[in-house]
């Protein structure tokens, strides 16, 4: 006795082959590896202004950081993770700041909390407000920012990037 599937189950729900799916993983990989060197030059930074100028100014060494290390993920994440080409685009600069500003927000909010509501120390805060960050910056630089045009195929109906 052999068991059959109802058609609901034999069917993928997400229109996606295995291609698209390597691909995407790919790319967040190449992400993460952006994110990693964005990383190292948003804290080393961080960390010499604190030394610098002191700890109590940790939020003006935040948004100086978070600015070097936004300038560098946008040149590497356009040109390299999401190739989105070469030229100048005025209005994907402007998503990326707008994308980069909010997450600007959300790690200095994050920031803030961990190490003066629940005195963390600055690094560890810092360690906690960026897991925010890469979240909200990688979802909005894929799916809004880098957005590539997306061509359906009506011969199968699958999407292809």
């Amino acid at each position: 006795m052999s068991f059959i599937k109802p058609k609901a189950f034999t069917k993928n729900p997400l229109p996606m082959n295995n291609f698209s799916l390597t691909k995407n993983l790919f790319q967040f990989v190449k992400f993460g590896l952006v994110g990693i060197l964005n990383t190292a030059v948003d804290f080393g930074i961080f960390t010499f202004l604190n030394y610098l100028i002191g700890e109590h100014y940790y939020r003006i060494s935040q948004i100086i950081s978070y600015s070097c290390a936004v300038l560098n993920s946008y040149y590497l994440n356009k040109s390299w993770t999401f190739q989105a080409g070469r030229r100048f685009n005025l209005i994907e600069m402007l998503k990326f700041l707008t994308i980069n500003l909010i997450s600007l927000g959300v790690s200095l909010f994050f920031l803030t909390l961990f190490h003066e509501k629940y005195q963390i120390g600055i690094l560890w805060s810092k360690v906690g407000a960026t897991f925010f960050s890469v979240i909200i910056n990688f979802f909005g630089n894929k799916y809004w920012v880098f957005k590539k045009d997306q061509i359906f195929d009506e011969k199968d109906k699958n999407i292809k990037i």
